[in-house]
């Protein structure tokens, strides 16, 4: 049913609970996973090489260990994991372009929940696609907060 899944990551939270539930799909279907990560703008080679050396999270990991253990979990759940592809420039021109060009059967994104005065001010990048992607899309929304204590 679903052979090929696309994922978009961007480092949030958001995007990780997003490659989780994905990571979960592909597992049970066998899927090959596919993370997109989508920069502002197209880096030299070098100069993409030592972003993702960068911590971007509040641990301090950086996007090359956080994808190392994304790669590792999916696969743990069984999934079939290809290497991120690196997208350039905004978000979702990025993703549906790469869409056009390497058709999936699942899409997954994550939520940032924006109120709908900001969603209407400032757009909606999983709104955007569930309404141009030629797949299905699957929005992650955030959990509930961990229990604290």
């Amino acid at each position: 049913m679903f052979e090929r899944i696309l994922v978009g990551f961007d480092g949030s939270t958001h995007s990780r609970r997003a490659v989780e539930v994905a990571g979960e799909i592909a597992g049970r279907f066998g899927s090959t996973l596919t993370i997109a990560i989508v920069r502002p703008s197209k880096p030299s080679e070098e100069l993409a090489r030592l972003e993702s050396l960068v911590p971007i999270d509040r641990d301090g990991r950086s996007l090359s260990s956080l994808l190392d253990e994304m790669r590792a979990e999916a696969v743990a759940h069984g999934a079939k994991v290809l290497e991120p592809v690196m997208l350039h420039g905004e978000v979702l021109d990025s993703l549906a372009e790469y869409l056009s060009d390497n058709p999936q059967d699942l899409l997954v994104v994550g939520s940032r929940g924006l109120s709908p005065g900001r969603r209407l001010l400032l757009g909606s990048v999983s709104s955007g696609l569930v309404n141009s992607a030629q797949c299905p899309v699957l929005v992650v929304r955030p959990g509930p907060p961990p229990p604290s204590g």
